[in-house]
């Protein structure tokens, strides 16, 4: 099965520059005006925590850790059910959201009392696993429940962070595939049964999700503004960096995903990322293919794709991005190649940037299994230290030295 997504608003060079004209003006607007100062500080233990991504790509999850010191660590990959292979592939075909309807009493209460007891003895079992069991024995039917296998698989990710970190884990970002129907409400509502909270849709002013391409764009260091601590300072760095457009293959044992992402001015990690197209071909994923009667055929299915989808996009394509945890197959990594090939011949992707060669050729020290969490794991590691509508003053720092020290002293202002 194969599913295209055009971008829902024509996507020319007018809306474009119209768009960021607007948007230069009102940031600039809104920087001229003094950013109000925070009422308190972040304490050290917030500020110093390590930021935690999960991403869920149609086929699997994986988290990756990003401490303070800048070590990255990357945690567990977990394998989706069938029942969330099934899940993946119907929401992208949907055409838009679907959200679960509210909790009735029954699960509400069990959920409080399973939390409560599980704080004394430690069950050895997900709430979602022993609900699903309740209701087995009840006679009612909860496979179906969109946000209960979501929620299994951010429940497995979680134990396993918080196993490797040892510590409890409160607070995530997450990056998926741009699939409308994948969204922050269902993601959010998937992570309060697990009392989890998300750092997207918090701040109007930060993502209010995180796209799978933007955050593997991230975690190969591109569009990383120094300052990240003031917003508008971190955008005015970027102000001439022009617009990048990204190929993104993303290859697993279940599917080819391909994207195109513009970047705005080249800024990882933007309020306003998205894919400008994209496709999802779940029958040209490697099982798929090395099990097939006819292997070539699918293969030059794949490099078809490829070259076709990159044509599609009116914008010259000018950087390359890799991952998924099938990239190191030196079939795919070989068709890879005579596919991008193609394409210079065609003279529509004249520049592949150093480190979609190093991608290609698995120079990259990084696992691309876990390059989007990566990118999430660095988002979530930054938003520790910035509050979403406010500016710290200097002295809040000098009081966190002061904390770390072990003086305990937390400044009020």
């Amino acid at each position: 099965m194969r599913i295209r997504t055009d971008p829902v608003f024509p996507m020319d060079l007018t809306w474009i520059f119209t768009l960021v004209a607007f948007l230069a003006v009102a940031c600039h607007a809104l920087y001229d005006c003094p950013r109000p100062k925070c009422e308190t500080c972040l304490p050290a233990d917030i500020y110093d925590a390590p930021g935690v991504g999960f991403d869920l790509t149609p086929s699997y999850g994986t988290s990756a850790v990003h401490y303070n010191n800048g070590t990255v660590v990357e945690v567990v990959q977990i394998h989706g059910k069938s029942e969330y292979l099934q899940l993946m592939t119907r929401l992208a075909k949907q055409g838009k959201p679907v959200l679960m309807e509210d909790q009735g009493i029954l699960q509400k209460s069990y959920f409080k009392i399973f939390s409560f007891l599980d704080s004394f003895f430690g069950f050895p079992f997900s709430a979602r696993v022993g609900w699903r069991w309740l209701n087995e024995k009840l006679g009612r039917l909860v496979g179906s429940d969109d946000i209960n296998i979501i929620s299994e698989m951010l429940w497995d990710l979680k134990l396993a962070t918080e196993k490797r970190t040892r510590q409890d884990l409160n607070r995530v970002a997450i990056t998926t595939p741009d699939i409308p129907t994948l969204g922050h409400e269902m993601i959010n509502t998937a992570l309060q049964e697990l009392d989890l909270q998300a750092w997207t849709g918090d701040c109007p002013w930060y993502p209010r999700r995180l796209v799978e391409a933007d955050a593997v764009y991230a975690a190969y260091g591109y569009g990383l503004c120094k300052n990240y601590h003031d917003l508008w300072e971190c955008t005015d760095e970027f102000e001439w960096a022009g617009f990048p457009v990204i190929l993104f293959v993303s290859f697993t044992r279940h599917l080819l995903y391909t994207s195109i992402t513009i970047p705005i001015n080249g800024e990882a990690l933007h309020f306003l990322a998205y894919d400008e197209i994209k496709d999802l071909n779940f029958e040209l994923g490697l099982d798929r293919i090395l099990e097939a009667d006819d292997p070539d055929l699918l293969w030059a299915r794949f490099r078809e794709q490829i070259t076709t989808f990159s044509q599609s996009s009116e914008f010259r394509i000018t950087g390359f991005l890799l991952a998924g945890e099938s990239t190191t197959n030196p079939l795919f990594q070989a068709n890879l190649k005579d596919a991008l090939a193609e394409l210079s011949e065609l003279n529509i992707e004249p520049k592949i940037a150093p480190f979609a060669l190093e991608s290609v050729h698995g120079e990259k020290s990084m696992d691309l299994t876990f390059a989007a969490a990566r990118g999430a794991a660095l988002y979530a590691r930054r938003r520790q230290e910035v509050q979403c509508d406010c500016s710290e003053i200097k002295e809040c720092e000098l009081s966190r030295q002061k904390e770390r020290s072990g003086g305990q002293e937390k400044l009020d202002l």
